[in-house]
């Protein structure tokens, strides 16, 4: 799906960034569409994140 942060398309991320609304934890790169329906995610999301898979309390242990 597109990405964009503060108005400016992202096209790389870290390789830990996923998204914890999907059921596999990939990045939002990597998806068609949103989990959450939005046409385009700013990273500002609370499922955003960057941390390690397994390494929170949410849904990508």
């Amino acid at each position: 799906m597109k990405m964009r942060y503060n108005g400016i398309t992202v096209c790389v991320l870290p390789e830990n960034a996923h998204c914890k609304a999907d059921t596999s934890c990939r990045s939002p790169l990597d998806l068609d569409e949103c989990p959450l329906e939005y046409e385009e995610c700013s990273g500002d999301c609370y499922y955003y994140s960057e941390d390690e898979i397994g390494n929170e309390k949410d849904s990508c242990d």
